[in-house]
């Protein structure tokens, strides 16, 4: 019988690391995981209250670094290695000392089996410092799971010369020599190791190993030795019975059912050993001994698919087809949702010749059930998965562990944890700590982002608010902090939400209802800083209050309320420039071009250069077919304010209109190089190269202008015209259609 590794779980490799990680490491178990994150926390505010803020930063960097590592810890205990390596990636980022994260990161990456990327990451420690064992230890595994064994074993030879008294590495070299093919190497270090770590434990871990590279007899010897010391200790029977199932198949069943059997008297729910023995015993027909083992390792998720399998196949084979059909369905319901095996699963991977069986299995039930119908469906079904199967043919556990692909875990002595105290905490009190240092790092980026604001950097304040933000939203000040931060970098549009969830918190706090408006209002959302502006008792007495109700009014289409509001500050404030131009577009939205001029021309009289004068006249004149005089008005604008985007597409509009295409162009190119998402921008380029006969560049505009703006009926219309000169009349036809929905629609909206 061909050999085949069991893919041990995930308890024998942390038994082997808490059998040989050294007395620090289990003694750190027993200390409080948050103790580093707390100690850092506690130094910073010590130098905070005495004033050192640059030593108060570089402490709570350190903290911010702890508090990462031990999320990234809790995620890697609850199998979230994604969380895990992205919160590991953070604590690196945190403080200038980033051995841990690194190389908690790496280890995470070989677990998640990416072998290759933390190989990368381990390197770059080990170029650092050469002599630090664990890295080197760490990299030699990643390069034997990456299939460089041979470069694995020459790193643990030189991390074995620079610390020979390292159990670990002598149990990781002895290891790769197995895998290498050379038991003759690995024997000696194997005997070195039980020698000085002289525990029952020791025989067991070195009684798996053999046995997980196919030397059977070499296994069974450790594991007896172990029994021989402590008849108690645990997973030396199990691991015999495997032993004796892969080394003999069905000539050493009975022996391997006794072995399972005298490991669930040591430990009667282990799910693993509840299954073995239950598979041995159908194997071996005695079917009504199997059901209570089964029925055990079918409460856990790792073994209830192949336990339910097993019990379909005791009850049909004792006249049971109903209770064999309930089991079956649910072992077919678990394998069609991950045909993969389940981590610690009796099976490495049985894919198709599993699922295969159990529609086979299934189809006898229920045919014998009376079902004729549905179990010829099933049987079909077993025929695509693999070979007619025979009715006497049984599925034996000889024949499952042939099948299954040698596929080799690498051997993890270390867990991928720097707190090895999380794993050993109940559910309920991972999620409090959870809680606790999420609150602790989101203080440590408020404090952080607060050094940043009072130096006056506030991009990189907004980074770190929004950091602690993400991770606990609700946390005091976070939201209002990240928003004042925002709207002091001059992104509005992204402050508007920090700010709003900071006034839902506090709704009386009116200066933060302000910045709030005036956050909409920069961002060009008016009719909701109107909104907020509207009942400010401030307006009255605030001029620049007063101004930006006025402009988020006539912004928002409300020309004729904003008239009463200027026609007050105009009253007191006359020589107000930007209060002329307000007042201007705000004429000019009413059709006053008259007035609109007037108070225009009176705005660059108080200030020549003040924005937006020039472009309304520009405007202005362009309604009113005026093309020089738009021509000349737009040019000034872009003179006075060379970033006006507004105004250059404006004047390439006018120059399209006064046909100086060629300009028109160049203009609307650079405005494109500016805002590459301007429908309007795209369409009257493509519009322009339309018309000069560059149908192809014209579609790409046009295509780009109607996934902007998909409801813009002359975007569709110049589509349409493109792909008809381009030979593509059923798509040209399509854009027409549209065209003519949307124009139709847009007749129909003044009445509705």
């Amino acid at each position: 019988m061909r050999s085949v590794p069991f893919m041990p779980p995930r308890s024998a490799w942390l038994l082997g690391w808490l059998l040989l990680g050294g007395a620090a490491l289990a003694a750190a178990s027993d200390a409080d995981p948050a103790a580093g994150l707390r100690r850092a926390l506690e130094e910073a505010e010590a130098h905070l209250e005495q004033g050192e803020t640059e030593i108060a930063e570089s402490r709570y960097r350190s903290a911010l670094r702890e508090g990462w590592l031990l999320l990234g810890a809790l995620a890697a205990v609850e199998g979230d290695l994604a969380r895990a390596a992205a919160a590991f990636e953070r604590a690196a980022g945190s403080a200038a000392d980033d051995r841990r994260p690194q190389l908690a990161r790496a280890r995470v990456e070989l677990e998640a089996g990416r072998a290759g990327e933390a190989a990368r990451l381990l390197r770059r420690l080990a170029a650092r410092d050469p002599s630090d064992v664990e890295v080197r230890q760490t990299l030699a595994r990643a390069l034997a799971a990456a299939g460089s064994l041979d470069e694995a074993v020459q790193e643990l030879e030189e991390v074995r010369a620079l610390a020979p008294e390292q159990l670990e590495t002598l149990f990781t070299l002895a290891t790769a020599y197995l895998r290498q093919g050379r038991p003759e190497a690995a024997a000696p270090l194997l005997d070195r190791l039980a020698a000085e770590r002289a525990i029952p434990e020791t025989h067991v871990l070195i009684g798996r190993t053999y046995r997980d590279h196919g030397h059977h007899d070499r296994a069974r010897t450790a594991l007896e030795t172990a029994l021989e010391m402590d008849p108690g200790v645990r997973r030396a029977h199990y691991y015999l019975g495997t032993v004796e199932l892969l080394s003999e198949g069905r000539g050493r069943i009975e022996e391997a059912i006794g072995h399972f059997q005298a490991e669930l008297e040591i430990a009667a729910d282990d799910p693993m050993t509840n299954l073995y023995l239950g598979i041995g015993l159908v194997e071996s027909r005695r079917h009504e001994e199997a059901l209570a083992p089964l029925e055990r390792a079918a409460r856990f998720a790792q073994t209830q698919r192949d336990a339910f399998q097993f019990l379909g196949r005791a009850c049909l084979a004792l006249g049971r087809p109903e209770e064999a059909i309930a089991h079956l369905r649910r072992a077919l319901e678990l394998a069609q949702a991950e045909p993969m095996a389940a981590p610690g699963s009796v099976f490495v991977d049985l894919g198709e010749s599993q699922l295969s069986s159990i529609h086979y299995q299934l189809a006898l039930a229920l045919r014998r059930s009376g079902q004729p119908q549905e179990a010829a469906t099933h049987f079909a079904l077993a025929e695509e998965y693999s070979a007619r199967l025979a009715e006497s043919s049984r599925e034996t556990l000889s024949r499952y562990l042939e099948d299954a692909p040698r596929e080799e875990a690498p051997q993890s002595l270390g867990p991928p944890l720097e707190f090895p105290a999380v794993a050993d905490l109940a559910p309920a009190a991972r999620k409090e700590l959870e809680r606790r240092v999420a609150r602790d790092v989101a203080r440590c980026y408020l404090n952080l982002g607060v050094f940043k604001s009072r130096s006056g950097r506030f991009a990189g304040a907004a980074r770190l608010f929004a950091a602690g933000a993400e991770l606990v939203p609700e946390f005091p000040r976070i939201q209002y902090s990240l928003g004042v931060a925002l709207f002091n970098s001059g992104r509005f549009e992204e402050a508007t939400a920090p700010l709003r969830r900071a006034y839902h918190e506090s709704p009386a706090d009116s200066d933060l209802r302000r910045m709030l408006a005036l956050a909409h209002l920069n961002s060009e959302q008016y009719e909701t800083a109107a909104e907020l502006l509207r009942d400010d008792d401030e307006r009255r007495t605030n001029p620049s209050l007063e101004y930006a109700y006025g402009l988020a009014l006539v912004r928002s289409g409300r020309a004729a309320e904003a008239e009463t509001v200027f026609a007050g500050l105009l009253a007191e404030r006359s020589d107000w420039p930007e209060l002329n131009v307000v007042m201007g577009q705000a004429f000019a939205q009413q059709g006053d071009y008259e007035a609109a001029v007037r108070a225009l021309r009176r705005a660059l009289e108080l200030r020549p250069e003040v924005a937006e004068a020039h472009a309304t006249l520009g405007d202005i004149f362009m309604r009113q077919g005026k093309l020089p005089e738009a021509e000349r008005e737009l040019r000034a604008e872009l003179a006075a304010h060379p970033g006006d985007e507004r105004s250059r597409y404006t004047l390439a509009m006018v120059l399209d209109l006064g046909r100086q295409p060629q300009e028109a162009k160049s203009l609307l190119r650079e405005h494109l190089r500016a805002r590459p998402r301007s429908a309007d921008g795209r369409y009257l380029l493509g519009k322009i190269l339309l018309a000069e006969g560059a149908a192809e560049e014209a579609l790409e505009q046009l295509t780009a202008a109607a996934e902007l703006a998909p409801e813009d009926p002359n975007v569709r219309y110049q589509l349409g015209q493109a792909l008809q000169k381009l030979g593509r009349p059923e798509e040209a036809e399509e854009e027409f259609e549209a065209f003519r929905r949307l124009k139709a629609a847009a007749r129909e909206e003044p009445s509705r």
